[in-house]
């Protein structure tokens, strides 16, 4: 379940759903939009998109437009089945990420709700940051391109931060994009550098606010930060330092689901080996599997369904929100985030990685923005 409203990031997203569906050898039977936008380029684009896509399909037009998220939730009901709930801004998954969820999904049944592990999100982004995931990256300290324009993903191919120019002083909150369509660059490979970065300082002084809503949730700095870090990871190799949490036992009186209306596990299958259980706080929905009858048996959802489905029902009921550790995608940004997210790279770099790693020769895709008539690229595509 693909909650739709933008073709920029969806058109990303493609390549991992495809890569996913069963038909392709993935774990998806069928891959739904809800729609949710009345923007017609946005809905031109994911009727075409469907159109073409053995598996795709459109639910809830005319039903869910402009409505409430709880409005898209009464479609995940049926019995023996699991939803995956899906962000349009989710531009990265890892090849593990979805079979693992699964795995967890049926391993443990009594958690009400199972995410995966977010890029960008106040709660994992800063347990991340603590076991080794996040590097020291601060945005190009040029006002004006320092670089050609280049289709690459790799974090070595741009020089690391300048170390006459390092920040002393700042404010993580209220950081100026350099330019539009800056890289951030990596200071270096010393753990103690982190101190001069965006999520350095936020570990040094969290402030009182609330995790949800606190800084890491309202800073593009460090929602940059988390992401660069994931690409220079991935260049490395080294996605298994996001593998926190341990291998949860919960008693045999737990409370689960309906016995008939959930697959269960036997037992000795993969699944549920690193989990993180939020203790009824709020967690970010961006990415998450549930089973459709514990969804109906809580209908209606409430108006605010992050609240709702990671903290208040399982509060209720008695039955924890998991994340999945092992299960690793990244989120674009909060609209908190917005307006400087959207002035790094980042999305150029989310599309160059899936055209490399995932997307089929036919399907690669393309920058939305419009290019000068002499715009030359510097290896890459050459479009």
């Amino acid at each position: 379940m693909v909650f739709y409203g933008r073709k920029r990031y969806v058109d990303v997203q493609d390549c991992y759903l495809q890569q996913n569906l069963a038909s392709n050898g993935g774990y998806f039977d069928e891959v739904w939009f809800m729609a949710h936008t009345s923007n017609s380029d946005d809905v031109a684009y994911i009727e075409d998109l469907v159109a073409r896509t053995p598996g795709y399909k459109i639910v809830g037009k005319g039903v869910c437009e402009g409505k409430k998220y709880k409005c898209m939730w009464n479609y995940a009901v049926e019995d023996n089945t699991i939803y995956v709930k899906i962000d349009d801004d989710i531009v990265y998954i890892h090849p593990d990420a979805i079979p693992q969820l699964v795995h967890t999904r049926i391993a443990l049944p009594h958690p009400y709700a199972i995410s995966a592990n977010l890029i960008n999100s106040p709660v994992t982004g800063m347990e991340q940051y603590h076991f080794g995931a996040i590097h020291p990256f601060l945005p190009d300290p040029s006002n004006k391109p320092s670089y050609h324009a280049a289709e690459t993903w790799r974090v070595s191919e741009k020089p690391k931060y300048p170390s006459i120019d390092m920040l002393e002083d700042y404010d993580m909150l209220h950081m100026k994009a350099p330019y539009r369509g800056h890289p951030w660059l990596l200071v270096s490979d010393d753990h103690y550098d982190l101190l001069q970065t965006p999520m350095g300082k936020y570990d040094q002084n969290r402030g009182s606010d609330a995790i949800a809503f606190g800084p890491a949730w309202k800073s593009w700095g460090i929602a940059a930060q988390q992401q660069y870090s994931l690409l220079h990871n991935l260049e490395l190799n080294k996605m298994q330092r996001y593998f926190f949490g341990r291998h949860i036992r919960y008693p045999e009186s737990a409370k689960a689901p309906n016995a008939s209306a959930i697959i269960p596990g036997k037992g000795d299958g993969p699944g549920g080996e690193q989990t993180y259980d939020t203790g009824y706080t709020r967690y970010n929905l961006n990415f998450v599997a549930v089973w459709g009858s514990d969804i109906r048996d809580q209908l209606p959802i409430a108006d605010d369904d992050e609240q709702d489905i990671t903290a208040d029902i399982p509060r209720r009921i008695g039955r924890p929100f998991l994340i999945d550790t092992r299960s690793v995608v990244s989120h674009f940004s909060f609209f908190t985030q917005q307006d400087g997210i959207t002035k790094t790279d980042l999305l150029d770099r989310y599309r160059a990685f899936a055209n490399e790693a995932v997307c089929k020769p036919n399907n690669l895709k393309k920058p939305w923005d419009l290019m000068c008539n002499d715009f030359k690229v510097e290896g890459g595509l050459k479009r």
